[in-house]
């Protein structure tokens, strides 16, 4: 093959054969060959970075996403900078402005918090993005993360078990507009207790008080991400409640620990791998064809563990949860 060819493969250009580019890269992988691309960016004109943006990195599912993302990114020849958003809208607009001002290409919105306003941002710069989750318009690729539809899952599961009054715990406002409109849409529309936004597992833990100091507590609690049912369960054991006999809650997600925990958390499983490759797949389809493919529903699982039960003083209605 010639040098040509080669440099045509690692700068990602398309007139070399698929077949011809799974070569040449497995040969620059087998001898260490790292693309500089400070030199990239100065000959083509072409940063090779990809611009993610989250609202944390300490939840465990959000974190899985980005490092296979990652990994994806860079068997396409692609580096990653990674930025989180702020506590109000301008200071994540500033954080957004410093990544493009690193030259990024395109842009993964996973999760962050305001996300509206940080797509305006990326619209007025013509970037294209690609956007996980809640909050954002569809004037983009947006995948959706699962937690509306978690949501409704487990709800679906709670009611089943003769639960009436069900308290939510979100990271995000978007997110929690989400669980609230999953509930709205059953029976037990008039009974969610909520929305709680919180951004971390001591807020969490903090809403989960307010929750139990109400007038009429809830009986069970739909996180959106596992830390935050975990925080619940600290929050309920803190008064001397018993989880799952007095109030049962979920998770999202199904980190690790979620199994481990005592009692093991009931929780959502979402294939954050699945998740990592649409977003890669959107990316570069943006910046390689011109446009994204559609995004495909990724299946979610009811994953039933030690943190839920019966409703207190309620009877299992017949036929149980479908």
């Amino acid at each position: 093959m010639s040098t040509a060819s080669a440099s045509r493969a690692l700068a990602r250009e398309g007139a070399v054969s698929a077949d011809l580019r799974r070569r040449i890269l497995a040969a620059a992988e087998r001898l260490g060959y790292t693309p500089n691309l400070a030199a990239r960016s100065l000959a083509g004109r072409r940063s090779g970075l990809i611009g993610i943006m989250v609202n944390t990195l300490a939840e465990p599912l959000v974190a899985e996403v980005i490092a296979a993302l990652e990994r994806r990114l860079a068997q396409a020849g692609f580096g990653v900078a990674i930025a989180t958003s702020r506590d109000s809208p301008g200071e994540s607009v500033r954080a957004m402005r410093q990544l493009i001002g690193l030259g990024v290409e395109a842009v993964a919105l996973a999760e962050p918090a305001h996300g509206a306003e940080l797509a305006n941002v990326l619209r007025a710069r013509g970037l294209p993005w690609v956007g996980l989750g809640d909050g954002l318009d569809r004037a983009g690729l947006v995948i959706d993360g699962g937690r509306r539809r978690g949501a409704e899952l487990a709800c679906r599961y709670l009611l089943s078990l003769g639960h009436c009054r069900i308290g939510v715990l979100a990271p995000t406002a978007a997110t929690a507009a989400g669980v609230i409109d999953a509930l709205g849409g059953s029976q037990a529309a008039a009974a969610a207790h909520g929305p709680r936004e919180v951004r971390d597992a001591n807020a969490a833990e903090a809403a989960m008080q307010e929750l139990l100091d109400g007038d009429a507590s809830p009986t069970a609690v739909i996180c959106g991400n596992d830390l935050h049912g975990l925080a619940a369960v600290r929050a309920c054991l803190r008064r001397g409640i018993v989880v799952p006999r007095a109030v049962s809650v979920i998770g999202f997600g199904d980190a690790d620990f979620a199994r481990r925990a005592v009692p093991a958390l009931t929780t959502v499983r979402v294939a954050g791998a699945a998740l990592a490759e649409q977003l890669a797949n959107g990316l570069l389809g943006y910046l390689e064809h011109g446009t994204p493919p559609p995004a495909v529903e990724t299946p979610l699982k009811l994953i039933l563990r030690e943190s839920t039960a019966q409703a207190p003083d309620s009877r299992r209605p017949e036929g149980g949860f479908t």
